[in-house]
């Protein structure tokens, strides 16, 4: 069965399943890096706000047997139904810039991954990648949703690329935080998440034998917290904590590994490593750069190596 095929049956038996006061829709959604995925929405009559249930892997299952029709649909009833928001958000202050100002967050993406989409959307670029910019609508009632802003925004709004980057650099740190641990933390906590049951704490103490110290940067929610390199001061306070320049190594979108140079000098391997979590470790559409970059500790400044 061809994909647009499964995607229209799939469809049909939501539709079914919901009723008449449910509008359901399929869109191709456009994602990170030139990743276009199939979505599906739910509505109810009474609502705006609707969790978008992307199919492509569904098929993936389905065509190699792995799930049927009627198992690809229940699952996404019962994904909806987890997800599914009961109240409509209103969209008006949407209209005024003074009313999204204080919402106004960024994100980094990479700049020649996504030339079609930088082409309709302000963009500000740093070194191989691009601060790209969106609007939080909901995050303390129902979870993390945000609206990319347009170059079609920018107009009914009046406002500069530059007013947008100055409103994102005093909320972004703001709404989104940030933390920088230890990769050992890190990867105790992963460890613990995955088998809780039996997890010690020797166990975390021993994931990382390594004598190289690294860190993990993000932001509080671990979603698109690559940005965190962009917050003012905050690179250079942990230069200045560590008595070191650093490498930025960019493990993916959501975040960043920093790796003091006085204990690591062998740039091409850290590239190495790059090259090879991007091609097997992360998903298409969550790979930021391919690229190394550099905190000079005196020149107070990122650079790409």
């Amino acid at each position: 069965m061809e994909f647009s095929n499964f995607t229209m049956l799939v469809r049909e038996e939501v539709e079914k399943r919901t009723g008449e006061c449910y509008k359901v829709r399929i869109d191709d959604v456009r994602k990170n890096n030139g990743v276009v995925l199939r979505g599906l929405t739910v509505t109810q009559n009474d609502s705006n706000i609707s969790p978008t249930i992307y199919l492509n892997s569904y098929y993936e299952e389905y065509i190699r047997g792995r799930a049927t029709l009627i198992n690809v649909v229940n699952d996404v009833m019962d994904t909806y139904h987890r997800n599914k928001v009961n109240q409509s958000v209103d969209m008006r202050y949407f209209l005024n810039y003074e009313s999204v100002r204080q919402r106004i967050i960024y994100k980094l993406v990479n700049t020649e991954k996504n030339k079609e989409l930088l082409a309709d959307i302000p963009h500000i670029e740093f070194l191989d990648l691009s601060i790209v910019f969106q609007c939080l609508i909901a995050q303390e009632d129902f979870g993390r949703a945000s609206i990319l802003i347009h170059n079609v925004h920018l107009k009914l709004w009046e406002a500069s690329v530059e007013m947008l980057y100055q409103s994102a650099k005093e909320n972004t740190q703001q709404l989104q935080g940030y933390e920088i641990k230890g990769i050992t933390e890190v990867l105790s906590e992963i460890m613990k998440a995955e088998d809780s049951e039996n997890f010690t704490e020797e166990d975390g103490i021993c994931s990382y034998s390594g004598n190289v110290p690294m860190y993990v940067l993000s932001n509080k929610s671990r979603v698109e917290g690559a940005a965190c390199m962009l917050y003012p001061n905050l690179i250079q306070d942990f230069a200045e904590a560590i008595q070191s320049s650093f490498y930025i190594i960019p493990s993916s979108i959501h975040e960043l590994l920093l790796l003091p140079t006085k204990h690591f000098e062998e740039s091409q391997e850290i590239k190495s490593m790059i090259q090879e979590i991007n091609d097997t470790q992360v998903s298409v559409e969550e790979i930021l750069s391919y690229s190394l970059y550099l905190y000079d500790r005196e020149e107070q400044k990122i650079m790409k190596i």
